[in-house]
């Protein structure tokens, strides 16, 4: 069942995911990743049952339909299109670091994506971590969850402090010793990340948070200062391999965060306006807060638009169109052109696979 709030949450955050993907100034960019990232994470934990834990068997069947199988099928598709993308260019060893892939270079990668959701195309699927760390993150919480249950018969919100804490003293170790976790591809603090924000999540819904944070309008106002201020002097975001500052420095505006986008969202989802354009502004954020994850795959390859667009404006060198995400140079209005097309695009191919009959296999539906 839908949750309109959360629904406006998520897409937020997909929005403000594309514009820090898309060049946009570095204050912007601060502030997107001080929290847009656990978002989805503490948006995942929202929603997260205990009814699952009479049903694992069902639930790790769903998170690997919505999570995993996206993850392959792209990571095949964009795989095998590689060197077809690199003979056009878009793809190239001068701007984009890459080459063209042999049999076996193929057969390696597609091996590591089956198996640990690895070696996807960076330069096209670069936020495809998260699909990895939230599948494997929100598997683990439910396991643990069901594990400390038996074992201890604790109330939920106990247990799901205590699962937390473990995330959370992990997540120190490993930046404290600078260790990785074995098979799990960028090391495993992400997963870690995943597994304590999908902990705040279920904290936050099931111990009433919401309705004991009042005063709508003046927390808003201060977690969005207190978002600015850390953001400004001391940026973070859920990097693959953290010193303990960093580490220690991202939960505070992850969670804050968090508050701001909710309270905005609830806001905006109870606000009674006749308005069209309002109207339609609510209709297509819960639209792109139900299709986040058509965004998430084509994004970066919808940013080559753009990119042609301004090779062709300023007479760059044409394979400036390998660069990730985007062409940084005059950057200072085509931020917001690479922002429209990374969103409009992957929903407009997705609304195509939906009308094309021979292309359903490639919807997200």
């Amino acid at each position: 069942m839908r949750n309109n709030t959360i629904s406006i949450c998520k897409a937020i955050g997909i929005i403000l995911m594309v514009i820090g993907h898309a060049g946009s100034p570095s204050f912007v960019g601060r502030f997107i990743y001080a929290f847009h990232m656990p978002l989805f994470f503490i948006a995942s934990g929202y929603f997260f049952s205990t009814k699952n834990l009479d049903n694992k068997i069902s639930f790790i069947k769903k998170r690997f339909k919505g999570l995993y199988i996206p993850f392959v099928k792209w990571g095949f598709i964009f795989l095998l299109l590689h060197n077809l993308l690199f003979k056009a260019n878009i793809l190239n060893t001068k701007f984009g670091g890459t080459t063209l892939y042999s049999y076996k270079v193929i057969l390696d990668k597609a091996f590591h994506i089956l198996t640990t959701m690895g070696s996807y195309e960076p330069a096209i699927l670069g936020t495809f971590w998260f699909l990895r760390s939230l599948f494997v993150a929100s598997i683990v919480f439910c396991l643990l969850f069901y594990t400390i249950d038996k074992l201890f018969h604790l109330k939920h919100i106990n247990t799901a402090l205590i699962i937390c804490f473990m995330a959370f003293v992990t997540g120190f170790v490993m930046s404290y010793m600078r260790v990785n976790l074995p098979y799990i591809p960028q090391g495993g603090i992400r997963e870690i990340y995943g597994l304590f924000y999908i902990g705040v999540g279920f904290l936050f819904r099931n111990s009433r948070m919401d309705g004991k944070l009042k005063y709508d309008n003046l927390i808003l106002i201060f977690s969005f200062i207190i978002v600015c201020l850390i953001s400004y002097f001391n940026p973070t975001s859920l990097s693959t391999n953290p010193k303990l500052k960093l580490y220690l420095g991202t939960f505070i505006p992850a969670i804050v965060g968090w508050i701001m986008t909710y309270k905005f969202s609830s806001w905006f989802d109870n606000v009674i306006s006749e308005n069209i354009i309002f109207v339609y502004i609510k209709k297509g954020l819960l639209y792109l807060g139900d299709n986040t994850m058509p965004i998430i795959v084509f994004h970066f390859i919808s940013f080559k638009i753009v990119s042609f667009i301004k090779i062709a404006y300023y007479g760059y060198d044409p394979l400036m169109i390998a660069c990730h995400p985007v062409i940084s140079y005059h950057n200072e209005v085509f931020w917001i052109y690479y922002s429209i097309v990374g969103l409009v695009i992957p929903l407009l191919l997705n609304y195509l696979f939906l009308k094309i009959k021979y292309l359903r296999f490639l919807s997200f539906k």
